[in-house]
C-alpha cells in the first residue's frame, strides 16, 4: 500500500487522530505541529504561575488545537499543574462533561496544584447553567471572561480569538500559520515524513494521483495562489480555519480521485472547499475564456498552448494536462497566474481571473489601522458617489448636482443638497482590532449617523454602483444593510432647509432663512 496515502488518510477530519486526547501520540503531527501566538501566551502563562494556585482556561473553537497545544506540555508542568484536556468529554459513561468540570474543579480547591482546563465557549455558557452552585466563584469569573470584563488574578482566559490566523504584513494579508503548514507538508527534506514517503512510494514504483498532487502542491506558486484563496472566502463568506479543517483540506487536495486543481474546485465534503468552489475561475463569463473552452471542445491545434502543456508535463510522472480538458487547464492557469512559466501561455488570461478589489480592501483597512488620512478621505469621496448614485438612479445627472432625491411624482423631482463628510476625528481616534472590516463615521449636513461597518462585500458593492452596475438578488444581505444607511441619511435630508423642485427644463430653489422662504429659478 502507498505509505504516502496511509500518512495522507490521518489528515482527514474523519480519521481516528483527528482529535487529540490524552491517550493522543503521533510524531506525524508533532512533526506538523506549528508553535502560534496563542500557544507562547499559554506558555508564559504557565510559567509565570508556577508558584501560584490558578485556573488557566484555554479556549476556542472545536479544532483549533487547543489539546494539542495542552497536550504538549503535560510532562513538563505535570508537578504543578492538573490538566482536563478537553471540557466536551467526561471521565465515564454515566457522567456529563459538565459533572466532569466539577470533579476537575473539585480536586482543584482540595489540591496544591493548579489546573487548566482546554475548553469551548459552548461549554462555558452550558456551565454557567448546569455547572455546580458549590463553584459560584468560577461561574462568576466565566461570565466575566465572556461579557469582556477582567476577573481576578487566580483566573486566567486564553481565547483562540484573539490571536487571529490572519495577519497584517506591509499593507497586505498573511495566514503564516497555513503556510508554515504546507511548507511543512512538501518541503524536500529526510525529516518530513510526507516526502520520504512519497520518495519511497515513487521508488516502489506505486505512484497514483495521490503523489501528482503532492507534486503540484509543493509548487510554490500554487501554495501562494491557495492562500490567497483562503484570504478572499475568509474576507468574502467569512470563512474561519482552525487546524482540524486546515488539515481536512489538504488531505481533500491530495486524496484524489481527482486533480488538485479539480479537487479545489469540486469537492463538497469539506467546509472551506464549498466556499472556494464560488470562486471557480470557470465561472467567469468572459470572451477569451469561453474562446478559449470552445477551441479546445473543437480540438483546433494550438502550438503555444501544446508547448505549454507538453513542458509542464515533462515535470511530472504521469501527463496531467490535456488540452481535451479546458476546465482543468484554465485551472491551472488560475494557479499559475502570478509565476513565469515555459512560454506563459497561461498570463494570456490573468486579466480574466485576477481581481484588485480584495488587495484593495485590505489596503484600506491597513490605511484605518495606520491613520493613513489620504487614501481614508478618497474613499469617503466614492462612498458619497455611490450614495448619490444608488439614491438618484433613475435621475443619474443629480449627482453632478450634489443633489439627492426625496421624491419623484407626475415629472416633477423634489431633491435636496446634501453634504456628506467623514467624522475625521473619529476615525482617527477608534482602536481597530477587526481585519475584515471597518466603521463608516459619516457626518450628513453635520448630523452623525450612526456607524457601519464596511465588510468586503459591501466594499465591492460600492465599487460595482461607482462602475454603472446594479445590485441583483445575490447581493441582497449587502443591500439590507446599505439601504439601512441610505435611510438614515434620507431621515436627516428630509429636515434639510432647502428644497430643490425640477420638472422639465426648470429647476425652483427653496431656501428657508430666518422666518422667510427665498426662492430662486433655473433654466436647466
Amino acid at each position: 500500500m502507498s505509505q504516502l496515502k496511509i500518512l495522507i488518510e490521518k489528515l482527514s477530519k474523519s480519521s481516528p487522530e483527528a482529535v487529540n486526547t490524552l491517550n493522543f501520540d503521533s510524531s506525524l503531527f508533532e512533526y506538523l505541529h506549528v508553535v502560534t501566538k496563542v500557544e507562547e501566551k499559554y506558555l508564559e502563562t504557565l510559567e509565570s504561575n508556577l508558584n501560584k494556585k490558578c485556573i488557566i482556561f484555554l479556549s476556542g473553537s472545536s479544532g483549533d488545537g487547543k489539546s494539542a497545544i495542552i497536550n504538549k506540555y503535560i510532562s513538563k508542568y505535570s508537578p504543578n499543574y492538573d490538566f482536563h484536556v478537553d471540557a466536551t468529554h467526561s471521565f465515564a459513561p454515566q457522567q456529563t462533561s459538565i459533572q466532569a468540570l466539577d470533579d476537575s474543579f473539585d480536586k482543584y480547591k482540595n489540591d496544591d496544584k493548579s489546573l487548566v482546563v482546554g475548553i469551548n465557549i459552548g461549554i462555558m455558557i452550558n456551565y454557567l447553567y448546569d455547572g455546580s452552585e458549590t463553584h459560584s466563584d468560577i461561574k462568576k469569573a466565566i461570565q466575566s471572561f465572556l461579557q469582556k470584563q477582567a476577573s481576578n488574578e487566580e483566573f486566567h482566559f486564553i481565547n483562540f480569538e484573539d490571536y487571529p490566523k490572519f495577519e497584517f504584513s506591509d499593507k497586505q494579508i498573511v495566514v503564516p500559520f497555513v503556510q508554515k503548514i504546507l511548507a511543512k507538508i512538501t518541503v524536500e527534506s529526510e525529516s518530513n515524513p510526507f516526502y520520504k514517503a512519497f520518495i519511497t512510494d515513487v521508488n516502489a514504483d506505486t505512484v497514483s494521483i495521490i503523489h501528482q498532487n503532492f507534486k503540484l502542491l509543493s509548487k510554490l506558486e500554487i501554495q501562494k495562489s491557495i492562500i490567497d484563496l483562503l484570504i478572499l472566502v475568509h474576507f468574502k463568506y467569512e470563512q474561519f480555519i482552525t487546524a482540524r479543517t486546515l488539515m481536512d483540506f489538504v488531505y481533500i487536495l491530495l486524496k484524489g480521485p481527482k486533480l488538485l486543481v479539480n479537487q479545489l474546485f469540486e469537492e463538497t465534503s469539506n467546509q472551506i472547499i464549498q466556499n472556494i468552489r464560488k470562486e471557480d475561475p470557470i465561472l467567469n463569463r468572459t470572451y477569451p475564456l469561453d474562446k478559449f473552452i470552445l477551441e479546445c471542445s473543437t480540438n483546433k491545434y494550438d502550438e503555444d498552448l501544446n508547448q505549454f502543456i507538453n513542458e509542464f508535463n515533462s515535470t511530472c510522472k504521469e501527463p496531467m494536462l490535456s488540452q481535451s480538458e479546458p476546465f482543468t487547464l484554465l485551472r491551472m492557469f488560475f494557479l499559475l497566474r502570478n509565476s513565469v512559466f515555459s512560454n506563459n501561455y497561461h498570463h494570456k488570461f490573468q486579466n480574466c481571473f485576477y481581481s484588485e478589489s480584495i488587495h484593495s480592501f485590505i489596503e484600506l483597512i491597513s490605511n484605518h489601522f495606520n491613520n493613513d488620512s489620504k487614501p481614508i478621505k478618497a474613499f469617503y469621496k466614492e462612498l458619497k458617489n455611490a450614495i448619490l448614485l444608488y439614491v438618484n438612479k433613475k435621475f443619474p445627472s443629480l449627482v453632478s448636482k450634489n443633489l439627492l432625491m426625496l421624491s419623484y411624482m407626475k415629472g416633477t423631482i423634489i431633491a435636496t443638497p446634501i453634504e456628506i463628510r467623514e467624522d475625521i476625528n473619529k476615525i482617527k481616534n477608534f482602536q481597530y482590532e477587526t481585519l475584515t472590516s471597518f466603521p463608516l463615521f459619516l457626518k450628513v449636513n453635520d448630523q452623525e449617523i450612526n456607524p457601519l461597518h464596511v465588510t468586503f462585500n459591501m466594499y465591492q458593492l460600492l465599487l460595482s454602483l461607482n462602475s454603472g452596475f446594479r445590485p441583483n438578488k445575490h447581493d441582497r444581505n449587502t443591500i439590507v444593510l446599505f439601504e439601512e444607511l441610505i435611510q438614515s441619511i434620507l431621515e436627516i435630508a428630509t429636515k434639510s432647509k432647502t428644497l430643490s423642485v425640477i420638472k422639465h427644463t426648470s429647476q425652483l430653489d427653496f431656501k428657508y432663512i430666518d422666518d422667510e422662504i427665498e426662492v430662486t429659478k433655473y433654466d436647466i
